[in-house]
């Protein structure tokens, strides 16, 4: 039986431990196949970043951002957002073509981790749903705040903005997969909307004292 480690294990014990529990070969059985992975990827932990809004089915994921390697998946804060299990195949099945395979998974999961940390430091929106990504650049607050007030007249009814939200959050297709109460869960989300408030405010005050400052050299 193979061994398991989830994302939210993963945030808990030490790098040491994790690098201990690696050195097993991993196996993954799909009905009478199996497929022993031999070198698996680092798992370690990313500094924690600050400067990007998560979302992950349509629920938003609170600041500050670990990034981290759970066996095959790739998480954030110990959401898996990437698994990449179900992708591993053997050479000969992809007739040719370039596939993740037992050989190649390590490489492929710890360059995903790479990435995906120096993406969220440079800043921007993420938002995962089921079998996608998308992500935009910064936010100064108002983007989020425009998915709130959406929210919270969804709640009242407006079904206009319902459908407006799930296509802001890309889940016309992944509905089954949310939380039943995402949306009002998102309209209430008190954490967001004073960290967007927060940026927001900080961006305007910044805009008046540079209109003061060209004024003053006028």
């Amino acid at each position: 039986m193979k061994k398991m480690v989830t994302c939210a294990t993963c945030l808990c014990i030490g790098l040491n431990l994790l690098a201990d529990d690696i050195k097993q070969p991993y196996l993954i059985q799909r009905d009478n196949e199996i497929l022993v992975i031999v070198e698996m990827p680092k798992s370690t932990l990313s500094d924690p970043i600050s400067n990007s809004f998560v979302y992950v089915n349509g629920e938003y994921i609170v600041s500050p951002y670990i990034v981290s390697v759970s066996n095959l998946a790739v998480c954030i804060n110990g959401r898996v957002i990437w698994d990449y299990e179900p992708r591993v195949k053997k050479i000969e099945d992809y007739l040719g073509r370039v596939g993740t395979t037992p050989e190649t998974v390590a490489n492929v999961v710890d360059g995903h981790y790479q990435s995906l940390v120096r993406r969220l430091t440079r800043g921007g929106t993420f938002q995962y749903y089921w079998g996608g990504e998308r992500s935009s650049g910064m936010d100064d607050g108002s983007g989020a705040l425009k998915l709130i007030e959406l929210a919270g007249k969804a709640t009242k009814g407006d079904e206009q903005a319902k459908q407006t939200l799930i296509k802001e959050m890309r889940l016309e297709n992944s509905l089954s997969h949310v939380h039943p109460d995402w949306i009002e869960r998102l309209a209430n989300n008190t954490n967001l909307e004073t960290r967007a408030t927060a940026i927001l405010e900080e961006k305007r005050e910044r805009e008046r004292l540079e209109r003061e400052r060209r004024e003053q050299q006028q």
